[in-house]
């Protein structure tokens, strides 16, 4: 028989945390569980750690090498059994009555697909400390229906923590596999997907897991320049999936926005995108933007706008590099004549 539970974990060099990870499962006051962990290609010796663990619901796997993190959670995921999956990172920890409370809420609630909970950020040392990231955002939302989410994720991106979820497995059969092109937005990428599938997601303000904050910016979702640099790549990528939703949709995900921006009535969904992304400063929206101004453009009016403002936002910088360029310049031409008159 299956159990209810399949605790899925990945890991890649993790060997400090590892144990922790797992033994915090092991000591859930829910018992009917499988955790299965892939390890992907680990060099630290993690995979032996928790070969040391003995455990029958222990189910390891070991990729011979680094696949990346998409790659290495749709291998998790094709080999979990049970009914929920119970998302846990091998650097965090579960904390006590995390998969009963979990199991309970699922158990009573059969219109939510994918149930979320807050972190306690713990350090290095499993001491409490300050976040980087806004995982109680959403304890702020009006409501939790997907314009709501999916009006969230279109202006300020992800804000929910991937390893408080416990999701329903039939959720991943129904949405499919995570990006395997995707290493910092996987998880957006999914929630979106999921939304614009038809499922719920719901949030608890209980604390279910220990999100540990590394040393030196270890996290991939650390405030680095390659997670900034990626991440924002990846965004514009994700952000195309509004595309292709139902146009009835896109209009009560920016129903607020229309009214305040004065949208005219019978602008059509991806014209309505559009304006919406020119809304916000940011480059990525713009590239979104105009990428779908121009796709959609079929008139006068529509090429003259597109002119005018692919002749006003400076989308790859061009003229904080024609300054620079220019300063340098005029730095050379002061130092030649320095020479010229010693």
């Amino acid at each position: 028989m299956s159990p209810k539970v399949s605790v899925v974990v990945k890991s890649y060099n993790h060997a400090p945390y590892i144990h922790q990870a797992i033994q915090s499962v092991l000591d859930q006051s829910f018992q009917d569980f499988e955790l299965v962990v892939t390890d992907d290609g680990s060099t630290d010796g993690t995979p032996d750690i928790v070969r040391q663990i003995q455990d029958r619901r222990i189910k390891l796997e070991v990729l011979p090498r680094n696949n990346g993190i998409s790659i290495a959670m749709n291998s998790v995921l094709s080999r979990a059994t049970g009914e929920y999956i119970a998302i846990l990172n091998s650097d965090d920890f579960s904390l006590p009555g995390r998969l009963e409370k979990q199991v309970s809420f699922l158990d009573g609630r059969s219109d939510v697909a994918a149930l979320f909970g807050m972190p306690l950020v713990v350090d290095e040392d499993g001491n409490e400390t300050k976040p980087y990231n806004n995982f109680n955002q959403p304890l702020s939302f009006p409501d939790f229906k997907c314009a709501t989410w999916l009006n969230y994720f279109f202006y300020h991106g992800n804000c929910l923590c991937a390893p408080t979820a416990m999701i329903r497995r039939s959720v991943y059969t129904d949405v499919g596999k995570y990006d395997p092109r995707l290493t910092n937005l996987q998880d957006l990428d999914m929630w979106i997907r999921i939304l614009k599938s038809g499922h719920n997601i719901f949030v608890l303000p209980d604390q279910f897991t220990a999100f540990r904050v590394r040393n030196g910016n270890k996290n991939m979702s650390a405030p680095r320049t390659d997670t900034h640099l990626r991440s924002w790549f990846e965004f514009l990528q994700i952000i195309k999936l509004y595309k292709s939703m139902e146009p009835g949709l896109i209009y009560q995900i920016f129903e607020g926005e229309i009214a305040k921006n004065r949208i005219e009535s019978g602008v059509g969904p991806e014209l309505l995108l559009a304006e919406m992304a020119l809304t916000i400063p940011s480059q990525v929206h713009c590239w979104f933007a105009l990428q779908l101004l121009f796709d959609n453009a079929n008139n006068v009016e529509a090429y003259h706008r597109l002119s005018d403002l692919t002749g006003k936002l400076d989308l790859f910088g061009a003229l904080a590099l024609w300054d620079c360029n220019q300063k340098l310049s005029n730095a050379n031409k002061v130092l030649a004549a320095r020479k010229l008159f010693n």
